[in-house]
């Protein structure tokens, strides 16, 4: 019996399968905390309702596959997702496995299958987390007006001031300054949370920038440093209205 539940989010376009799994999971002691058909509702619905695991269909609606959501929740959360699919074929899985799941279910599905995909996955994603902790301990703090970031062996020092942007690269973090580049292992989101807000923005899911660096404002882009960095159409506004405040 599981005392706590886990919320489990369904990516699913077929409702009668969606329903149905959603009956499995919640006779197995699992929350069903929503059903999306495709990447754009999922995506909302892991912002809103912050599931502990994702089950992905491949193939479901709109212009992104359950692969390419796949690729968008490692860039911008940390959360183990298990794939499913009606095709086993060699070429789905090479692409399935190049977003690292946490598991794979072939359709149709059967119980017993579900609850060990899930509750592996579930165990892995807690080690990995828990092992990532442990590295990360010492993997970069924040002061007032800098970050130590671990370079090279070495704690290194950045100020604030040098910093122009920051660009998500999947489980990672490129930080460019002036004149240099930084790697740092630390997903974008994770590193929005310890910055100044009213410095450092998010414009779009694969950029953070210094406001107080931009050159100039477009509506589907920012000029920053001679780097042309593109701009979500919901944060041009909001960007207009923090650019005022300054």
């Amino acid at each position: 019996m599981i005392l706590n539940k886990v919320r489990i989010l369904i990516v699913e376009d077929e409702l009668l399968i969606a329903e149905d799994l959603k009956d499995i999971l919640e006779e197995l002691g699992y929350e069903v905390c929503g059903i999306a058909v495709s990447a754009r509702e999922a995506m909302v619905l892991i912002e809103e309702k912050s599931p502990d695991l994702a089950l992905l269909d491949i193939q479901i609606k709109g212009g992104r596959d359950g692969i390419q959501l796949a690729a968008d929740i490692n860039e911008q959360y940390h959360m183990p997702f298990i794939m499913l699919t009606s095709h086993a074929d060699l070429q789905t899985l090479n692409r399935a496995k190049e977003v690292h799941p946490y598991g794979y279910l072939v359709k149709p599905f059967h119980e017993k299958d579900i609850l060990a995909a899930i509750e592996m996955a579930l165990a892995n994603f807690a080690k990995e987390q828990e092992k990532k902790q442990h590295e990360d301990k010492s993997e970069d703090f924040v002061l007032k007006d800098s970050l130590f970031i671990r370079t090279n062996g070495m704690l290194v020092k950045i100020r604030f001031k040098d910093i122009i942007y920051f660009e998500s690269d999947a489980n990672y973090t490129n930080i460019f300054t002036f004149d240099k580049k930084y790697v740092i292992r630390s997903i974008l989101k994770e590193l929005e949370g310890k910055l100044d807000p009213h410095r450092f923005v998010r414009i779009h899911k694969s950029y953070l920038i210094n406001l107080e660096e931009i050159d100039s404002i477009q509506s589907d882009s920012v000029h920053i440093a001679g780097k042309e960095i593109p701009i979500s159409r919901n944060q041009y506004s909001w960007l207009l209205q923090q650019i005022k405040m300054l």
